[in-house]
């Protein structure tokens, strides 16, 4: 397939397919099926596991324990509450993920997960009068993930419920309205809220965690062992400069997704795929 051949641009959700092992959304999934049943089978009826994990507001004062800043977003407190979240996670998540590559999903998801874990501890440090409290689960960043498809997906349609169909955007409304005037005692609004605050400045901020990538990439080379042989290979034929980097783009679609693309390389895409066209037709 040529790369004028491909659909980089789409206004509808791609295809859903039932099970992709390669898949990020798989891989969060079975992390957090996995602790569920290490924590069932190993550490009942005391939920030893869970509570080394879960997040409390005392923590933010605590650094040695802010590795559960991450944690707690693995973490649930039961069947229902993991079906719920994870549920949710594979139905909308597949989308997300193709528009903006593995990678960059399972950094959307972690930054998502931290900021609001951050943020329920911070209001309760700040305002002692709400109390304690702990805080674990899913639900911040798939809230996040529900919003990122509805700002790319607005006009999908979805069945809620498996019965009722509604449009993405009407989703997004009434997300949002759910969480601002949810009453339920047990169900963290605030770090609802902040995951939808969160997706929403990515989306409209034009954000790319790429950074986060190239920053530990840069870490894990200053410790790396330089190889001390220089290895010489065989002459091979040099592509062209355009060639070179059609292909570096394209590379950089698979990995992190179109919308990655800043708007000289999405313009050299348009001009380098219409004159492999022309090139094609002349010959």
């Amino acid at each position: 397939m040529g790369i004028y051949d491909r659909n980089y641009y789409r206004d509808e959700p791609p295809a859903f397919q039932p099970w992709d092992r390669y898949s990020m959304v798989t891989n969060l999934i079975i992390v957090n099926v996995a602790l569920l049943l290490l924590n069932f089978i190993f550490t009942n009826p005391n939920n030893a596991l869970t509570e080394l994990l879960v997040l409390r507001s005392s923590d933010l004062l605590q650094p040695w324990n802010w590795y559960r800043f991450l944690t707690y977003g693995f973490v649930h407190a039961d069947l229902f509450h993991l079906l719920f979240n994870m549920l949710t996670l594979y139905f909308l998540g597949q989308s997300v993920e193709s528009r903006y590559g593995r990678w960059e999903f399972l950094r959307i998801s972690l930054v998502i997960i931290a900021l609001c874990g951050g943020g329920f501890c911070l209001v309760r440090v700040i305002a002692p009068a709400l109390g304690g409290g702990s805080v674990l689960g899913a639900s911040g960043a798939v809230v996040g993930v529900v919003m990122l498809f509805v700002y790319n997906f607005p006009q999908a349609t979805l069945m809620m419920w498996g019965v009722l169909p509604v449009k993405a955007w009407v989703l997004g409304i009434i997300t949002v309205a759910v969480n601002l005037l949810g009453t339920q005692r047990h169900v963290a609004y605030d770090v609802h809220l902040l995951g939808i605050l969160c997706a929403t400045g990515y989306f409209y901020g034009g954000i790319n965690l790429e950074v986060l990538a190239g920053g530990w990439s840069s870490l894990r080379g200053a410790f790396k062992r330089k190889p001390k042989l220089r290895v010489h290979k065989a002459e091979e034929e040099v592509p062209s400069r355009d060639e070179a980097e059609a292909d570096r783009l394209l590379e950089k679609i698979h990995r992190e997704g179109q919308s990655s693309l800043t708007a000289n390389e999405q313009k050299f895409l348009e001009q380098y795929s219409r004159r492999v066209r022309e090139k094609r037709t002349r010959s």
